[in-house]
């Protein structure tokens, strides 16, 4: 139906109204609903709503609005009386409202602090519009509503921060190239994303102030990917959760021009927000992206926590954090290479086993730390020089190969010893060279040094300096093991460099008992 009436207002059910710019300003009295219709809007209408009133579309029976503006003749929807955000209260788009298109509308002086335009139907095309002078966000995405389309849109001059509110399904479809506010951000509400998911760089910084949680709730895989260039800035709750109570996953691969960042939204220090988890049930790979300011929270204190899930993580910078990664329990290195700490002291933290699959190219400050909890290595592995020290916490239990490569630096705590083939066959291939000898060091007081136990196979230590170990030997050797030292050095220790039992085989070469170490060896009596 084509006219032009004077006012709107009330319900319409069963009409097809068309509105052309020839009918000049229409206004709507009242809250105006459209149900099992439409409302079409040619180039050049205008609509001028009464205070406190707005259009409904779709909220109990099928229906539709297709605006049909263009950048010469736009459609507008503005207030009647006063020219001040929130004089009347916007658009709403109700579930039954399935793809509604708005193209070059201006929507102004609309709203509540909530939003102007709410968006809880599927689908909804927003084209070439814009938003402005609103009380509160541009734009609510609620439900299962949805854009399919947004581009070459104006959001500007709002009275909150936040131009567009979502759900984490809800911002599929806001991409790039629309204009906003300087300080603008995109609010994602916390919730669960249950299906394979792409987030778009909508162009502004995401803003995540609750938990978003990424699982499966069935037999598929929840995987999350992130867009090069994103920003998602976290308040002090925001967290997002990878796998915690379904299978899930993140994908997040940037480019060195346009890396995804993961940072604070408010306190820009460290510890400002709570960090990426990855449970058990999840996997992260994540290349060319960055962590800053995290590590508050309960979860570890740190950017990036993987708790007995998966991660592969490459060419990441931390700076600026409590800590950078935290790896826990049974969890996997899939890869970790060629990433960058910077301002965060303890750098990563994991257990014993998962040391040799740290891989080449990563850099650390000069007081950087890798912190390895105690537990076993299992199965064959080698430890490799890393431009930070391995910082042991507790007793390493050596349970098959482990080879220690030249250059190596180890610091020990208190209760940290090196305890070899206990329970299983095992051998220590200490691998230094004279230019890059490998260096073991208490962090304070003195540490429980190298024990060789009875299932040790033959083992060497060359060239390694050890310092400041406790009452027994820096190398204790139980029998029947074999082991050479080759220019070992024991400085500073409170008793002999080895010490050796009855039926042990130790030989040694260029072996240097210095700075107040009271022997060389301490061989055993009455073999």
């Amino acid at each position: 139906m084509t006219e032009c009436p004077r006012t709107l207002g009330g319900a319409e059910v069963q009409i097809d109204r068309v509105i052309s710019k020839d009918c000049g300003p229409v206004t709507v009295v009242e809250d105006y609903r459209v149900d099992n219709g439409s409302l079409t809007l040619e180039a050049g209408a205008t609509l001028q709503f009464k205070d406190g009133a707005a259009l409904i579309v779709g909220a109990s029976e099928p229906a539709k609005l297709l605006v049909a503006g263009t950048p010469e003749e736009p459609v507008t929807l503005t207030s009647a009386s006063d020219k001040a955000a929130g004089a009347w209260r916007g658009v709403e788009l109700w579930d039954k409202a399935a793809r509604s298109h708005i193209k070059g509308a201006v929507i102004e002086f609309a709203g509540t602090e909530e939003r102007a335009l709410l968006v809880a139907a599927a689908e909804v095309a927003l084209e070439g519009s814009t938003i402005r002078e609103a009380r509160g966000p541009a734009i609510r995405i609620e439900g299962t509503g949805s854009l399919a389309t947004f581009t070459g849109n104006t959001l500007r001059k709002l009275g909150s921060k936040a131009a567009i509110v979502t759900p984490a399904a809800g911002l599929v479809g806001i991409t790039g190239g629309s204009r906003y506010d300087g300080e603008a951000v995109v609010q994602v509400l916390g919730g669960d994303v249950a299906q394979p998911t792409t987030w778009p760089n909508p162009g502004v910084p995401l803003r995540l102030n609750e938990e978003v949680r990424v699982g499966g709730t069935g037999p598929e895989r929840a995987v999350l990917n992130l867009s090069s260039g994103t920003e998602l800035r976290f308040g002090p709750e925001g967290r997002l959760s990878i796998g915690g109570s379904g299978d899930g996953g993140l994908v997040a691969r940037g480019s060195a021009d346009a890396p995804i960042t993961f940072t604070a939204g408010d306190r820009r220090q460290a510890g400002g927000w709570g960090g990426l988890q990855v449970w058990a049930r999840g996997e992260a790979e994540l290349e060319h992206t960055a962590f800053e300011f995290g590590g508050g929270g309960d979860q570890g204190n740190a950017a990036l926590v993987v708790e007995d899930g998966a991660l592969s993580l490459r060419e990441t910078t931390f700076r600026s954090n409590k800590a950078g990664v935290l790896v826990r329990g049974a969890a996997t290195l899939r890869a970790f290479a060629d990433n960058r700490f910077a301002a965060t002291r303890r750098a990563v933290e994991l257990p014993a086993n998962l040391v040799g699959a740290l891989g080449e190219g990563n850099a650390f400050d000069s007081d950087g730390r890798i912190l390895v909890t105690p537990g076993p290595v299992a199965a064959k592995a080698t430890w490799a020089a890393h431009g930070a020290p391995l910082e042991l916490t507790g007793e390493v239990q050596v349970a098959a190969e482990l080879t220690l490569e030249s250059g190596l630096r180890v610091l020990a705590g208190p209760e940290a010893a090196l305890v070899v083939g206990v329970d299983a066959p095992a051998a220590l291939l200490a691998q230094g060279t004279a230019d890059a000898p490998i260096e073991f060091r208490a962090t304070a007081g003195v540490w429980k040094g190298i024990k060789l136990h009875g299932k040790s196979l033959a083992s060497t230590l060359q060239h390694v300096l050890l310092s400041q170990t406790g009452a027994e030997p820096g190398v204790w050797v139980e029998a029947p093991v074999e082991l050479r030292l080759d220019n070992v050095t024991c400085s500073q220790c409170k008793a002999a460099v080895v010490g050796w039992q009855c039926g042990a085989s130790v030989s040694q070469s260029a072996v240097l008992a210095t700075d107040g170490t009271p022997a060389i060896d301490a061989p055993p009596q009455g073999c």
